[in-house]
């Protein structure tokens, strides 16, 4: 880009035309009176924890090179993702434990040939999941989910066959799949892992996107529902913490927060969070959801924020588990369920390096995360690898790098 590319007038008017399309945008009211006062109410508080019992919590991230080498119409991508234990100390603390399994590293080559990448991909799909594709779309609920949302139930062969798969040169849509499959993978092996687990913990959402479409799905909404199916069959906590909430007039709610807390205008509240109410539970629906899948099918979603240096975060847990060990007989129970997830969430988030998000995450975020010497070095041992089996060097040139555009 021309350095002086933001000095142009017509690049300021149409900065200039954005913002104030995007201030009309906020100004209008999202939320009536009415529905204030009910949200007003719904907010919860729950306190600062610095000392808990006996808790283990697992957190799961992933990374990849997309693709790392190219070569002729053939292409090699990387995965990684790195699963993480820490437990509870008697001072305040984590202490990790090893999560019994060696981290998911992956190399897929797809060849430009139609079914030979559709097989190369298929098998990077179970490789990464640990389970063939047929079990996994066997054992999820996700089929049960798409059936309730289409009204048309479909067998595993049509929905195996049926699955969504990029051509080879789709680094955009493969990455999205690999990297996906590599996290949900080491979650399902950290969920079955011989440790006592509380909770396992994601970046990202319970989100579905094909759920309601009668022909498509994407193998990674299978394997993200087998997962939330392994982990209530152990009492496990599967939850999926997002940094971006996908909703409008946060400020306001974060207003009504501060009303349910006491505090005054100019001070942030803290340690609070609000389930995004539904009909089916509530009787009725938040205007701040209209139009979107939140919560998602099979999922209830919160708000929740930690600490007031951090943002408001969004937290996906499965339906059937909040079913059957949040929700109490009466809404006492249910409060003092979802107090204690949260305050057990926040003693997992005092680390200095990310403090008011939970670590085990940011632990495995950090293992996983490939840096630009880490991603060098394994292009250069792939090509080693293959000249000394026999391939030319010419053909893995970088044609990126060789015109000037890495």
């Amino acid at each position: 880009m021309r350095f002086d590319l933001h000095l142009r007038a017509g690049i300021k008017q149409q900065i200039d035309d954005l913002a104030e399309e995007m201030c009309r945008w906020e100004e209008t009211p999202r939320i009536a009176e009415a529905e204030g006062r009910k949200i007003r109410n719904a907010v919860s508080s729950f306190s600062h924890c610095t000392q808990v019992g006996d808790l283990r919590i697992g957190g799961v991230d992933g990374s990849g090179d997309y693709p790392s080498v190219v070569y002729a119409d053939s292409f090699i991508y990387v995965t990684v993702a790195h699963g993480t234990i820490y437990e509870s100390e008697l001072t305040c603390g984590l202490r990790e434990c090893s999560p019994g399994f060696d981290p998911v590293i992956d190399f897929t080559w797809l060849p430009g040939a139609e079914l030979a990448w559709r097989s190369a991909l298929d098998t990077a799909f179970e490789r990464l999941a640990g389970r063939s594709i047929d079990d996994v779309l066997q054992d999820s609920d996700y089929r049960k989910l798409k059936s309730d949302a289409t009204g048309r139930a479909q067998p595993v062969k049509v929905l195996k066959e049926a699955l969504v798969r990029p051509h080879a040169s789709d680094a955009g849509n493969i990455g999205i799949q690999l990297r996906s499959l590599g996290e949900l993978g080491a979650a399902l092996r950290l969920i079955k892992c011989p440790h006592r687990l509380d909770y396992v913990l994601m970046d990202g959402t319970l989100s579905l996107p094909f759920v309601t479409r009668t022909d498509l799905s994407l193998f990674q909404e299978h394997l993200k529902r087998l997962c939330c199916v392994e982990a209530r069959s152990r009492g496990v906590g599967f939850f999926a913490l997002s940094k971006s909430h996908g909703l409008p007039s946060m400020e306001l709610i974060e207003e009504l927060a501060r009303e349910h807390q006491g505090l005054d205008r100019g001070k942030p509240a803290e340690h609070w969070f609000l389930r995004i109410p539904t009909i089916e539970l509530d009787g009725w629906e938040s205007q701040l959801v209209e139009g979107r899948r939140i919560p998602p099918q099979g999922a209830i979603s919160y708000l929740v924020r930690f600490h007031r240096t951090t943002p408001v975060l969004r937290l996906d847990m499965d339906r059937d588990y909040w079913i059957r060990c949040v929700r109490g007989e009466v809404g006492e129970q249910t409060l003092a369920n979802e107090q204690r997830i949260f305050e057990n969430l926040d003693y997992s988030g005092h680390d200095q390096r990310c403090f008011g998000y939970p670590y085990p995450i940011k632990a495995g975020h950090d293992r996983a995360s490939l840096t630009k010497a880490e991603r060098v070095a394994l292009r250069k041992q792939i090509i080693d690898a293959a000249v000394r089996a026999g391939m030319k060097r010419s053909l893995f040139r970088d044609a990126s790098q060789a015109t000037g555009h890495e």
